[in-house]
């Protein structure tokens, strides 16, 4: 986890080398254009809009998986069944839907107060975890069982955490002076959330090693940690918390996946019709179809017509998530170190050794599927 933080930051840096210049709608769609010229925005597009699509039928699935848990906690059995989950689905893709229909400013308040509802319980029960006297960082610190591949494993792991990271550069265009604004919340995500990330996974880790067996039963794992840390009492309440999480990040890249739409469309490379915007609210309705409407048809389908369970059926979506980033960041890595070595050629070297380490991070994501396909992210 702390290496795939490092390896992000510096991602995130190759990032606003272009968020400091370019104002755009379509995040790194827009961006690498100024440097390799028209072939890499297809490129990026082929990959970024699929993956705005697959990341929404993630969150809708993951919210199905919290709010099912939920439920099952208060006595309804029936809620990981497709029929109590198709309801789940599709209620929270057309609010989702019609929260973002509704503007910017409306999007961007509920999602602040959704997250800001979700926060301390989850704090709550990591601090508590922090007390429970079973943090055991002498054995987290020691290299006594390190292996490269594994690590390597690890830290595809870890970077799945940060896939979509720089998608507030898609609101450029809509935020007062986006040069400065736009490179501080792309680096929040690796910088600031990083470091809690990295904080929870040395709190929290131990436990659930500890607790592999429940793990195992279908316990889910902010269940375990509040159990084992004594706070008990929020075990199912997180659950519920942790669904608002997820919906305040569904509301999130429903602006930020159609803003990239839009753009797309803009320049011809999807229909013309997806640029249409409401007359009242500004905002791009068709490009917020266009990413919804799959996630009303994809996972309930997989539900009906598979014997996958609703965790599985979010492994299968949620692995595709990874894999769509990778050639964006890719490019955008090598793309931010052409552009510096223009600007800048006294720092030549250490851009170049900076590109080579992230893109290669990034790259290792591929190459982890291929060669760990059962334990890759």
């Amino acid at each position: 986890m702390a290496a795939s933080v490092v390896a992000f930051t510096v991602v995130g840096l190759f990032i606003t080398v272009f968020a400091r210049r370019y104002i755009g709608t379509g995040s790194l769609y827009s961006y690498i254009r100024h440097v390799f010229g028209s072939w890499s925005p297809l490129v990026i597009a082929a990959a970024m809009i699929p993956g705005y699509i697959v990341v929404v039928m993630v969150l809708v699935v993951s919210l199905g998986l919290y709010v099912g848990s939920f439920l099952m906690s208060v006595g309804l059995s029936t809620a990981a069944g497709p029929e109590i989950q198709l309801v789940i689905y599709v209620l929270a893709a057309l609010v989702a839907m019609g929260i973002a229909y509704r503007g910017l400013d409306v999007s961007v308040r509920s999602s602040v107060i959704l997250t800001v509802v979700s926060v301390p319980v989850m704090l709550t029960i990591t601090i508590a975890t922090a007390f429970s006297g079973n943090v055991d960082l002498a054995g987290q610190l020691s290299l006594s069982d390190f292996t490269f591949n594994s690590f390597l494993q690890g830290l595809a792991i870890g970077s799945a955490f940060f896939i979509g990271f720089e998608s507030s550069a898609a609101l450029g265009a809509e935020t007062q002076n986006p040069t400065r604004a736009i490179p501080r919340a792309i680096m929040v995500v690796p910088v600031v959330l990083g470091m809690a990330f990295l904080a929870a996974t040395v709190i929290q880790v131990p436990t659930l090693v500890d607790s592999a067996d429940q793990l195992a039963l279908g316990v889910s794992p902010n269940s375990v940690l509040a159990e084992a840390a004594g706070v008990g009492f929020l075990s199912n309440i997180s659950d519920l918390v942790l669904a608002v999480a997820v919906f305040a990040s569904l509301i999130g890249f429903f602006n930020y996946g159609s803003r990239v739409v839009v753009s797309a469309a803009s320049d011809g490379l999807l229909p013309a019709a997806l640029t249409n915007v409401s007359k009242r609210y500004k905002s791009p309705v068709a490009a917020i179809a266009f990413l919804g409407i799959p996630s009303l048809i994809g996972p309930p389908i997989m539900l009906w017509l598979t014997s996958s369970t609703p965790l599985e059926i979010y492994g299968y979506i949620a692995t595709l998530l990874v894999y769509f980033w990778v050639i964006p960041y890719f490019l955008i890595c090598i793309g931010g170190a052409v552009l510096l070595n223009r600007t800048s050629p006294r720092k030549s070297v250490l851009v170049n050794i900076g590109a080579v380490a992230a893109s290669a991070t990034v790259l290792w994501l591929y190459v982890n599927g291929i060669l760990y396909r059962r334990r890759g992210p």
